[in-house]
């Protein structure tokens, strides 16, 4: 009993002297010191929007292709006697040059028959023109001064012998057309792609020699986005060129017209460019070889009252910060016209003189103050 008596007067004991440490230090406890609050305002840097009617030239890229391609072949039938040593892959020939010739013998004979026919046509014609000629003269004396009929004028004869001599003149046209067609010629001034038959060989008409295109008539196929494509002025300048060994060449385009269709695959619109000669180039690329891949550049399209935008400046595709007349950050989202690696042109969303924030910005807010560096 006496140890429970000695714990509970302890345990009051401690409390009291608990309970007034507690109301010294309450009473002596030092004051903290107060600081006014400071407003800390980011400083970033900004560019000036500026609005401007942009020239820009339009990318592209194509395979050079041969315009004019046709494929050498025969018109009659025959043995091939002669072909030019040079009918090979890679060959050039002058137009009208004789590649190669099929055997004339059966088509000379065709010709003499012609001609000995249509000798025999002219013969009678001049035969029925006399005999008529001497029925006139007979009916005059026993006709009585009646007119005389076509048949005792002989005309449906004469008529006859002279539509005979026009088929037989059109034969003999035939036959020597044929003897010509024996002889095969360069339709223009080409490049052999393809050899398919060669000396010796038997030919009908329709029959494949091979395959030539015309060197000197090249064209370019060039696919553009829609976008691209309605900002491609009237005959613009086109630009041309490529990279082979370290050494750039160029040419120069002339645009010939549009396909006129989209290409669903791509949703890309196609103009044609016809490729001009580089008369300063060496020989071998004053003309790009077909199958070669070119870049283009086309020149001459333009968009007005657009605004420029620094690059790095956006946030995101197409959101800005743009700091306000009132000191406070402003979200834009741009209606993008062009970029370049450097700038975005705008033509909504931003205008002309306005700052827009370039400095990156951590937890942006919109609303938030921000200030322009102080110039020294």
């Amino acid at each position: 009993m006496k140890t429970i008596i000695i714990s509970l007067i302890a345990i009051v004991v401690i409390v009291m002297l608990t309970k007034g440490a507690q109301e010294f230090l309450e009473e002596h406890k030092p004051e903290a010191e107060k600081k006014a609050r400071v407003e800390v305002i980011p400083v970033v840097e900004v560019a000036i929007a500026k609005r401007l009617d942009l020239a820009f030239p339009l990318l592209s890229e194509g395979v050079v292709q041969t315009r004019r391609e046709t494929i050498l072949s025969a018109q009659v039938a025959g043995r091939i006697i002669e072909v030019q040593p040079e009918f090979e892959v890679g060959a050039t020939f002058k137009e009208g040059v004789v590649i190669a010739k099929i055997d004339p013998l059966d088509y000379a004979s065709i010709v003499a028959q012609a001609k000995s026919g249509l000798s025999e046509c002219k013969l009678a014609v001049i035969q029925e023109q006399a005999r008529g000629q001497q029925a006139a003269r007979d009916w005059k004396k026993i006709g009585g001064g009646r007119p005389a009929s076509d048949l005792v004028l002989r005309i449906p004869f004469l008529e006859t012998a002279e539509a005979r001599m026009v088929a037989a003149q059109a034969a003999l046209d035939k036959a020597v057309e044929d003897l010509d067609r024996t002889l095969i010629r360069a339709p223009f001034d080409c490049r052999v792609r393809q050899v398919t038959l060669n000396l010796g060989a038997t030919v009908a008409p329709g029959s494949q020699l091979g395959t030539i295109y015309d060197a000197e008539n090249l064209m370019v196929r060039l696919p553009f986005s829609l976008d691209d494509f309605s900002q491609i002025p009237e005959g613009p300048s086109v630009e041309l060129f490529t990279e082979i060994g370290g050494v750039k060449y160029e040419w120069k385009g002339e645009v010939l017209w549009d396909l006129g269709e989209v290409e669903q695959a791509t949703v890309s619109a196609y103009l044609l460019v016809k490729v001009s000669p580089n008369d300063s180039a060496a020989e071998r690329f004053r003309l790009p070889t077909p199958g070669l891949f070119l870049k283009a550049r086309v020149t001459g399209a333009s968009v007005a009252g657009v605004v420029q935008v620094p690059r790095s400046a956006m946030r995101g595709r197409d959101k800005i910060g743009i700091l306000n007349e009132e000191g406070e950050l402003e979200f834009r989202t741009l209606t993008i016209a062009r970029g370049t690696s450097d700038a975005i042109y705008a033509t909504a969303g931003v205008k002309d003189g306005e700052r827009v924030v370039l400095t990156k910005i951590e937890l942006p807010v919109e609303g938030m103050k921000l200030a322009e560096p102080q110039n020294d």
